[in-house]
């Protein structure tokens, strides 16, 4: 079968809300996290829904069906089932995985801050889908210590939230945060923070980047206010009993980075089939129409502008 391959990288430019739809601790709405890490991630299906989205108003319904399948639109009480085609998308859609994640400092304005675990996932789906980085995942940091690029100017210590750690220059990290800033245009995310890749990157050991990414999250107070803008109970002006409600939410933040590998192949059915009749054709249409203006948008709470993404297609082998 003729399988082309890639990775697309999102880049966070508002508030990230991938909601777990249930609450185990004292924020009501957490973000989704994997179970054996504790890291956040934003589901496939989350990540599919969206890319079909900004599908929708880009190419033909055919193209949305062959690229993510049709609807399986359920009948009706008492209606008889139609006889629609179903078939599978041509687009394998894998789940967002967090890369780098942005904690604030004394020492700049922010550090992206990642570890061997989480690099060492980017480099087996970038070999998976065909990509050599040109440089291998450090195996270990160690606590209290950050490998930062070489060209990062810093005192003896490197400041993250109420933590302080001994930065050393590292080449391995000089090329990671090179092959990352050339893939993440600087003509979507800014050129001011494409260059601050290039420089204020620093690999902490696993247990201390799992901190950050558990701990140093937004977490918001939301209201719903009663038409006598309060929380209380009162009668609104129809009579009818309002209640207010007070609830806590956390998202991730800006500038944070993720990365999800993707395969294609030839449409399985549907009338896009001749216009999406390899892998190759499935990520042009992809990388060229459905995601030619760069951004998509992910989680909840549109309305309020979360969610917006940048998100960069670096093509594999086939």
């Amino acid at each position: 079968m003729d399988t082309a391959k890639g990775i697309l990288f999102l880049y966070g430019q508002s508030w990230l809300h991938p909601g777990a739809g249930a609450s185990t601790g004292v924020i009501d709405l957490p973000v989704q996290r994997e179970v054996h890490t504790d890291y956040p991630l934003i589901p496939a299906s989350s990540v599919k829904g969206s890319l079909r989205e900004a599908a929708e108003g880009t190419v033909s319904q055919d193209v949305v069906d062959g690229l993510f399948g049709p609807e399986v639109r359920r009948p009706a009480a008492g209606e008889a089932r139609g006889k629609e085609t179903h078939f599978a998308g041509a687009l394998t859609i894998g789940d967002a995985k967090l890369l780098l994640f942005p904690v604030r400092s004394l020492t700049r304005s922010f550090f992206w801050v990642t570890s061997p675990l989480a690099l060492a996932r980017l480099w087996r789906d970038l070999k998976t889908v065909g990509i050599d980085p040109g440089w291998d995942a450090p195996l270990e940091v160690e606590d209290a210590r950050a490998l930062v690029p070489e060209k990062c100017k810093t005192s003896s210590r490197l400041y993250l939230e109420e933590m302080d750690f001994e930065p050393k220059g590292d080449s391995t990290v000089s090329a990671i945060a090179e092959f990352l800033a050339q893939r993440l245009d600087g003509g979507a995310i800014g050129a001011a923070f494409n260059e601050k890749l290039k420089s204020d990157l620093a690999v902490l050991s696993d247990d201390e980047f799992g901190y950050f990414v558990r701990y140093a999250t937004q977490v918001s107070a939301r209201t719903q206010l009663t038409s006598n803008k309060t929380t209380d109970k009162t009668i609104g002006p129809d009579g009818k009993v309002e209640q207010g409600n007070l609830w806590y939410e956390e998202t991730l933040p800006p500038e944070t980075v993720l990365h999800i590998p993707l395969m294609a192949s030839a449409a399985r059915g549907g009338g896009a089939q001749a216009q999406l009749s390899t892998g190759d054709a499935v990520m042009d249409k992809l990388d060229r129409e459905v995601l030619a203006h760069r951004f998509i948008q992910l989680g909840g709470n549109e309305t309020l502008g979360h969610g917006w993404c940048a998100a960069f297609l670096v093509r594999g082998d086939q």
